[in-house]
């Protein structure tokens, strides 16, 4: 008798819960929950990685140029925002200062590699350099 019992019991319970939910979803407008797009999930960011030069300047962060993401800098307090850096393929994720505040160093591979060679930017006429330029090599920071 009492096992008996506890099921009626366990099955009122059950079924006020179910009840509940059904009220709340309802409450909510009771259709399907609008799906996050794509893009947002896995899109490029506005902006990422902000770091602030050595001599507290200029700021630097990753953003898209062109649909692809690069390094940008700007001086602190003004909107003179440009970048520095011309990928067109693959993007950059991963820069630092230089302690000079005037070149950013990032590392890129070559077509998907993994052999991350470390390059230098001078952030005022835009040349490149290749510090690492060996085949075959990965840079490590």
């Amino acid at each position: 008798m009492r096992s008996r019992c506890w099921r009626v019991v366990s099955l009122t319970v059950s079924v006020a819960m179910l009840a509940g939910i059904a009220a709340l979803v309802a409450s909510c407008g009771g259709g399907q929950p609008e799906i996050i797009p794509k893009d947002v999930l896995f899109g490029n960011p506005e902006k990422m990685k902000a770091r602030l030069s050595p001599d507290g300047t200029k700021l630097a962060y990753i953003a898209p140029s062109n649909d692809v993401l690069n390094v940008w800098v700007k001086t602190v307090g003004d909107d003179d925002d440009r970048a520095v850096t011309a990928d067109d393929n693959r993007g950059i994720y991963r820069y630092f200062w230089a302690q000079d505040s005037e070149h950013v160093l990032y590392m890129q591979d070559e077509g998907g590699n993994e052999n991350w060679l470390l390059y230098s930017v001078n952030i005022d006429s835009g040349d490149v350099t290749t510090l690492t330029p060996y085949e075959g090599v990965q840079v490590r920071l």
